[in-house]
């Protein structure tokens, strides 16, 4: 017995530290999760080790021997630690860069000098525009530069000297440096010649039109604009406002050095002092309250788990009271009408009915769907995401008010644009949502191609018969409903707009989500676009998102 016992033990201890060592967060050695890891290993080993001394043996020893199986152990996670730091994160603590006051910044020397004797490869848009480019200056130095401020900050800041980088310059910064993608031997055969090193090109999926139309459309505002391929998931166009120029926070080694490195200090405390965070990618890393957009999920919910059918009718007085809450409704198209379908509620954004839907799912249905549809999860992209919430408090759901404000997109819910594209396309893709991408393919800077990138499904939302009905309601809000202004002749076009309640002092976040094609069971694109505190979806943010599905579709005409 005590010798399974022992062997329990180190088995454990080996499957805790294999975990701590491969999923835990790199460089985070002083985190509390891997000292427990640690605290919790200490003691499984001891009990693996601890020896069983025979009675003869005098007291003196018993306590040498013990001591020693305690030191034993403690260097055995010692070596462990030092494993974890020297081997397992050591890539990502040689790349962290720190600052120190007056912005010196901390850095290992030889990222530096390996950006400064590396051609980085260039990141193109998908019809061949250039997104960021390396080019040689005449005394020799490499100058990183950006020429179009629709798509710079996609590709983010690469600011070696002083600020690291960000997006997809910080993403792919092994590929562009010619680290990572290409032929071992090739690389090791140019480090051991002295060839000039190059690194690799990066062609996204976005198409430099829409992304300028979509740019164009969202003009001043601060908000976020996302289109998908609505079969691949690939990404179209990815617009964030306010954004940044990086190429202002590059510093060239040079004889300006000096110059450079006090205008691009200067840049960035402007930046994180504006206001809109223009650091921040919105469509990945904002969270807004979504409105009546979120009306997709409860009713995708409610037609699955059979609660409601498109033609299941409830009654819309002009209030609904919720224990000590009442609802009011303000987007009745008739005052003197009381039956609304589930349709026509959609259509005409009822929160009084969806308040009622959301009571007849029961928190526990709501929480699984938005979960199906991706919410609480980390959705799987080339930028990272921070997860949508439908709500901060697990107990939130539980009181009846809650669920009935929750149903019709208020409440504690907090989601990403990108989510919410990701919500329309699983109604416009039989149910299944395609993981998001933004790279097609890397290559060499001579153009041959090292990995294309073939679409793959993420996850099942909802059957493909739901799917199906919940594009003929979402159409039907579009022909019959709120968001008729958003038809575009010759297609067929599903959506829904949102307007969100952000708090009294301020205007709400307008949203739009969609779909369009030329057949109702084959959308081509979806979209989703905030304008945040820009009024009424219907009117912000919906003619946003028409005019782009209308350019999209227009240009994939022969």
């Amino acid at each position: 017995m005590r010798l399974y016992l022992r062997a329990v033990a180190l088995l454990s201890t080996l499957l805790i530290i294999g975990y701590g060592l491969v999923a835990t967060p790199r460089f985070s050695s002083a985190t509390m999760e891997w000292l427990a890891i640690l605290g919790i290993s200490f003691v499984l080993l001891l009990v693996a080790l601890w020896p069983r001394l025979p009675n003869w043996m005098p007291r003196t020893q018993r306590s040498l021997v013990r001591t020693m199986i305690v030191f034993f152990v403690t260097f055995i996670l010692i070596t462990v630690q030092l494993v974890r730091v020297q081997v397992v994160d050591s890539a990502a603590i040689g790349a962290r860069t720190g600052r120190h006051a007056g912005e010196v910044t901390v850095q290992d020397p030889r990222l530096r000098s390996a950006a400064s004797e590396v051609l980085r490869g260039a990141i193109l848009t998908s019809d061949g525009k250039v997104v960021a480019r390396t080019t040689q200056l005449p005394d020799g130095s490499l100058l990183r530069s950006y020429p179009d401020p629709t798509t710079a900050y996609l590709a983010g800041y690469y600011s070696p000297r002083l600020y690291g980088s960000n997006n997809l310059e910080a993403a792919y910064d092994d590929v562009l440096m010619g680290r990572k993608g290409g032929n071992p031997v090739t690389q090791w055969l140019d480090g051991l010649l002295h060839r000039t090193k190059k690194g690799y090109n990066l062609t996204l999926t976005v198409d430099d039109d829409l992304q300028k139309k979509a740019d164009a459309l969202l003009g001043d505002r601060q908000g976020a604009v996302v289109l998908l391929d609505a079969k691949t998931g690939a990404v179209r166009a990815f617009v964030s406002k306010p954004n940044f120029d990086p190429n202002k926070l590059y510093v060239n080694e040079g004889p300006e050095l000096d110059q450079q490195v006090n205008a691009a200090t200067a840049y960035w405390q402007q930046l994180n002092g504006a206001t809109g965070s223009p650091l921040l990618l919105k469509p990945t890393q904002g969270l807004f309250i979504p409105g009546s957009i979120f009306k997709t999920v409860t009713a995708s919910a409610a037609l699955e788990t059979g609660t409601a059918k498109p033609d299941t009718v409830y009654r819309d007085e002009g209030q609904l009271a919720v224990e000590s809450r009442v609802i009011p409704e303000e987007n009745r198209p008739d005052p003197n009408r009381i039956d609304y379908s589930l349709s026509d509620a959609y259509a005409y954004s009822l929160n009084v009915v969806f308040a009622q839907v959301g009571l007849q799912l029961g928190p526990e249905n709501l929480a699984e769907y938005a979960h199906r549809f991706g919410f609480g999860q980390t959705i799987p992209f080339t930028l990272p995401v921070v997860p949508s919430q439908l709500a901060s408090d697990p107990n939130f759901l539980s009181s009846p008010a809650a669920l009935a404000v929750t149903a019709f997109g208020q409440g504690q819910l907090q989601v990403t644009p990108l989510q919410m594209a990701l919500v329309a396309e699983a109604v416009a893709n039989n149910g299944e949502m395609m993981t998001p991408y933004l790279v097609e393919k890397t290559s060499t800077q001579d153009g041959k191609t090292l990995d294309e990138r073939d679409p793959t499904a993420w996850q099942r939302a909802i059957t493909a018969e739901t799917a199906a009905t919940m594009r003929q309601i979402m159409v039907h809000s579009v022909q019959s409903g709120y968001a008729s202004p958003a038809q575009i002749p010759g297609y067929v076009v599903g959506g829904k707009t949102g307007t969100a309640e952000v708090g009294s002092d301020q205007q709400p976040h307008a949203w739009f989500i969609g779909f369009a094609g030329k057949d109702q069971n084959n959308p081509q694109y979806v979209v989703a676009v905030l304008v945040q505190n820009g009024g009424e979806g219907v009117q912000a943010a919906l003619p946003i998102g028409r005019d782009l599905l209308q350019a999209a579709l227009q240009r994939q005409q022969p």
